[in-house]
């Protein structure tokens, strides 16, 4: 019998196949497609692709599982740079910190402009008239990063202070002899002093909260290709919260003696005929910047250090020697806002333990990627990317190398103390900490982020006494599937008494 009067012949038994057995018809299928996955030819110029078994899907699954894991897996057998298939998209994923400064340093090749304008659109619903106005990138987006230098920054802090120094006093003292969940400690003065030094004493925290929590919660999902249909109840609360926003707006008038300092700089858009509705919504995304990381780095923080054998001893015996300095020199005043002030305006080497310990949370509970597109044909690592290309830097792979960082595993809060001698390869490490990103896109916030949390956690271990309840076993972990600081799933209980 002929090879070809075989393959006429096998061509009934193929259609009995798809009457009979359609499961066996798609197994021949399904292992005919692998076939020639497996012996294509590759392109060694090319970055190595990850092989999946999942079409469309890709590597999203294995990724999810343990990022950590997964990232030190995909390195180890395919090197520092490599290419992912994940929900439908084909991305190139870096995980050498010298290759990520490689990207970082050269935005001529790897543009995030074009990012950030399609993530306006994609995530925060921001028009393309509005998102990529000239006045937009060349006016106002400079002027809020001039706006978040150190400099320009003391409104906002002491803005801050005052919010966040009543805020905590009051919940304390609700809290008094309670056995309550740390997140209820923490976040809700943490996002409204942060929304009142932002956005104005008057705009609406409260109120805003559950709307900025439901959009918040969906944001690794507005960020994918999911069909919207499927995303109903993020994108109906994001457009409540700017609603919200913009009323505020308008019940500023032209009044802005009560405008924080982020409504400042956008109210100036009004000049190039933006509306109060264009000004609130890019106010939102603002919002979300200023929310969506601190207050959980301030929550890992306290969660991270009670489990500690310390405790939180270490950060309050540090604040109180602080505290009993000024008191020394300044004998006619009282505890309280002008103190912390004095301690946000003193110098960064201030309060060195606490420093180290947000520091050491940043790098602990971060999981950064930073996307770049390929505006041109361009080499990395040896390998040729080519134009439109996204590539991906995975940070936290840095902060995570035992080789980086002994025991990366290990929460040690001491570990900033002095500034860790990174090295990989025998070589230095200079971007050893990237939870705020890095070159273009490095956090316009950071500035302000550090004060934040530094004023915070004085605050509150100032105001409060916090022990772990013994009666509780449950601890948080992390929620892999949130980017930049992760979000807890689960939380602890603790004790909370009024001090001072």
């Amino acid at each position: 019998m002929s090879d070809e009067s075989a393959s006429v012949l096998s061509i009934p038994g193929s259609v009995g196949l798809v009457h009979q057995n359609p499961l066996g018809l798609a197994l021949v299928l399904f292992g005919l497609y692998w076939l020639s996955k497996v012996f294509q030819s590759v392109d060694t110029s090319r970055p190595p692709l990850a092989r999946s078994w999942i079409p469309w899907v890709g590597s999203a699954a294995d990724m999810g599982r343990d990022p950590d894991r997964f990232f030190a897996s995909m390195t180890n057998l395919l090197g520092p740079v490599f290419r992912l298939k994940l929900l439908g998209q084909e991305r190139v994923f870096v995980t050498s910190p010298a290759l990520i400064s490689t990207v970082y340093r050269d935005s001529q090749s790897f543009d995030f402009r074009a990012i950030r304008v399609e993530l306006g659109e994609l995530v925060f619903s921001l028009p393309p008239s509005l998102g990529r106005q000239t006045y937009t990138l060349e006016t106002y987006m400079p002027a809020l990063h001039h706006s978040l230098l150190p400099g320009s920054l003391q409104p906002m802090i002491s803005a801050y202070i005052s919010s966040a120094h009543d805020g905590i006093r009051s919940t304390v003292a609700n809290m008094d002899g309670a056995s309550v969940p740390l997140l209820s400690l923490i976040i809700p003065p943490a996002y409204h002093a942060a929304c009142r030094a932002a956005f104005g004493p008057g705009f609406p925290a409260e109120e805003s909260y559950p709307l900025f929590k439901a959009f918040d919660d969906s944001f690794h999902l507005l960020a994918t290709n999911i069909p919207r249909i499927f995303l109903s109840k993020p994108l109906k609360a994001w457009d409540k919260l700017v609603d919200l926003i913009e009323a505020y707006i308008g019940s500023l008038g032209d009044d802005l003696e009560e405008a924080g300092h982020f409504v400042k700089v956008a109210i100036r858009g009004r000049e190039a005929g933006w509306t109060n509705r264009d000004i609130a919504a890019v106010l939102g995304t603002q919002l979300w910047a200023l929310q969506a990381n601190a207050i959980f780095a301030a929550y890992w923080l306290v969660a991270l250090q009670l489990q500690q054998e310390e405790g939180l001893a270490p950060l309050i015996e540090e604040i109180d020697t602080a505290r009993e300095f000024w008191q020394a020199t300044h004998p006619s005043v009282p505890i309280g806002i002008a103190f912390f002030e004095d301690l946000a305006s003193s110098s960064s080497k201030s309060l060195p333990l606490v420093t180290s310990a947000i520091q050491e949370t940043l790098r602990y509970t971060s999981q950064s990627y930073s996307i770049r597109r390929v505006v041109k044909p361009v080499q990395l690592g040896g390998y040729e990317l080519r134009p439109d290309e996204q590539v991906i830097c995975v940070t936290r792979q840095t902060h995570v190398d035992e080789e980086i960082f002994p025991d990366a595993s290990k929460f040690n809060f001491r570990r900033y103390l002095e500034n860790p001698k990174a090295m990989k390869d025998g070589k230095l490490v200079p971007n050893h900490s990237m939870a705020f990103g890095g070159g273009v896109s490095m956090c316009e916030g950071r500035h302000f982020a550090m004060t934040e949390l530094k004023m915070f956690v004085s605050i509150l271990l100032t105001y409060a006494s916090i022990e772990l309840d013994p009666k509780s076993s449950t601890r948080p972990t992390f929620a892999w599937e949130r980017q930049s600081i992760m979000h807890p799933r689960g939380d602890l209980r603790v004790i909370v008494k009024r001090q001072c």
